[in-house]
């Protein structure tokens, strides 16, 4: 498992040029699948500032690869409002289904082989990624 933290602000590289297209700014994340499906990229080089999970080359600790620098894009209409600062889920409120506050979200770790989102860190605790029930404007909504 690796969390956002360990990789927030890392570059990433397009293998191609050897260069430097961006960096690593916020995770996006899908609750219907419970995944991980992107990364908001502050850009220097690339059409857009989004970097789809099936456009990885590769993820790591020090970087995460591309094949090319238009890998980088903008982001298909489904994700496009997810994909804003708006919608970043780190600080974010938690709310069970039943509007319990739980905390903010400090942290998401999730698995670097297919993005599945394993925990929520809060400030005290975590929450099973597996509780994700959604993703709104004013909070992330959790089961139970």
């Amino acid at each position: 498992m690796i969390r956002f933290s360990d990789i927030s602000g890392n570059p990433v590289m397009d293998t191609s040029t050897a260069t430097t297209v961006g960096r690593v700014e916020a995770p996006i994340i899908d609750p219907a699948t419970q995944r991980v499906v992107g990364f908001r990229v502050k850009k220097s080089k690339g059409p857009g500032d989004v970097l789809l999970w099936s456009a990885l080359a590769g993820l790591g600790p020090d970087a995460i690869t591309v094949a090319s620098t238009d890998k980088v894009a903008e982001p298909p209409e489904e994700l496009k409002e997810r994909s804003g600062r708006k919608l970043d889920v780190l600080k974010r409120p938690v709310l069970t289904e039943h509007g319990h506050p739980l905390g903010k979200i400090r942290d998401v770790e999730f698995d670097p082989a297919d993005g599945r989102v394993t925990s929520l860190l809060l400030k005290d605790t975590f929450v099973d990624g597996g509780r994700l029930l959604g993703i709104g404007r004013y909070a992330v909504v959790v089961a139970g």
